[in-house]
C-alpha cells in the first residue's frame, strides 16, 4: 500500500458493479480527483477483468460465486492500510459496491460513504452507520420495493437518502438506462454532500 504522489491528504475507495473497473468506474476516479481527493479503485475479482454490460448474466453469477458482499471484511484492512498516509478517507460504492460500502460504516474505518442504488442494502437493514451516508437510489427498481426500506433507512441517524426517476443504473452515461436530468441532479447532491463533510470536519 502505498501514498501516490499528490499533495491530498483525503482519500476515496471506490468499490465497483460486478462489471469490474470499467469506464463507469474510471469516470467516478476521475470525479473525486477533480473534487481534491485521491481515488483508490477495488478491484474485487482480484483478476482486473472487466465485463461487458452484455455478460451481466455471467458477471452477477461470479460476483456471487467467487466473491459476495463479505468482500467488505478485505477492504476494511485495505483502508486501515491507507490511513497511514490519509486524515481522511471516505467510500464510495455503486450498486453491489454500494452495499459493500454500507457494511463498511459500522466499524469506523471510514469517514464517510456515498452509495449509488445499492438494491442489496435491503439484507443489511441492521447496520448502523457511525460515520455520515448518502444513499442514492433509483425510482424504478424492479427486485424490490423501494419504499419498504426508506423509513427504515432515514431513521438512522447518519443516512441520508435520495430517491431520483430512472431505472437501476441512471448515473451510468455508458449503459442503456441512463437518465441525464436523474444522473445530474445526483452529483450535484454528492458535491453537496461532500462539502458538508468539509465543513464538519472544520468546526
Amino acid at each position: 500500500m502505498f501514498k501516490q504522489n499528490t499533495e491530498s491528504e483525503e482519500a476515496v475507495v471506490i468499490i465497483p458493479e460486478i462489471y469490474g473497473i470499467n469506464q463507469y468506474i474510471r469516470d467516478w476516479e476521475d470525479f473525486f480527483k477533480d473534487q481534491g481527493y485521491e481515488p483508490f479503485c477495488v478491484d474485487l475479482s482480484g483478476r482486473n477483468h472487466v465485463y461487458e454490460y452484455s455478460e451481466s448474466n455471467e458477471a452477477y453469477h461470479d460476483f456471487m460465486t467467487d466473491i459476495g458482499f463479505d468482500r467488505f471484511k478485505q477492504i476494511e484492512i485495505y483502508i486501515n492500510e491507507l490511513k497511514v498516509y490519509y486524515k481522511k478517507i471516505f467510500v464510495f460504492g455503486s450498486s453491489v459496491g454500494a452495499t459493500i460500502a454500507w457494511r463498511l460504516t459500522e466499524s469506523g474505518c471510514c469517514d464517510g460513504m456515498i452509495g449509488y442504488y445499492g438494491s442489496r442494502i435491503r439484507d443489511y437493514l441492521e447496520v448502523n452507520p457511525v460515520c455520515p451516508c448518502l444513499l442514492v437510489f433509483s425510482g424504478q427498481e424492479k427486485s424490490f420495493e423501494l419504499q419498504s426500506i426508506i423509513p427504515q433507512l432515514e431513521q438512522k441517524d447518519k443516512v441520508e437518502t435520495l430517491v431520483l426517476p430512472g431505472k437501476h443504473g441512471f448515473a451510468d452515461p455508458h449503459g442503456k438506462d441512463f437518465h441525464e436530468q436523474s444522473g445530474k441532479k445526483a452529483l450535484d447532491v454528492v458535491k453537496c454532500f461532500l462539502c458538508e463533510l468539509e465543513k464538519s470536519e472544520k468546526i
